[in-house]
């Protein structure tokens, strides 16, 4: 075919997304707290374990042994993680708070 000139390899999705694999795990998002994000419910992140710059990114944590998804942030001095959803409410991390940043989202996969 005249077009076989023009293809290009097959893409393979781990090593597209993936850049650190002893370090990154696939997550399904339940919720809508991150939609003006992009990240819808049912949506698949990417998330890196080894990234440990965390500010202004958006990130995996546990609170109080529950995951969420929020974007990282400082505000006077303080960690507030923000949803991308006028509709949620900051969380601001107190010292009593038991909390931990599980990992970087660094893809989001939707199905279309």
């Amino acid at each position: 075919s005249p077009a076989e000139d023009h293809l290009e390899q097959r893409l393979d999705l781990n090593s597209l997304v993936i850049e650190n694999p002893s370090a990154t795990f696939f997550v399904r998002v339940a919720g809508e707290s991150m939609n003006d994000a992009g990240i819808t419910d049912g949506d698949i992140l990417v998330v890196d374990r080894s990234i440990e710059s965390w500010e202004n990114r958006i990130v995996v944590a546990v609170i109080d042994s529950e995951f969420t998804i929020k974007r990282f942030t400082y505000q006077n001095g303080d960690v507030v993680l923000e949803a991308e959803n006028s509709d949620y409410p900051a969380i601001k991390i107190t010292p009593e708070t038991d909390f931990s940043v599980w990992g970087v989202v660094s893809w989001t996969l939707k199905k279309l």
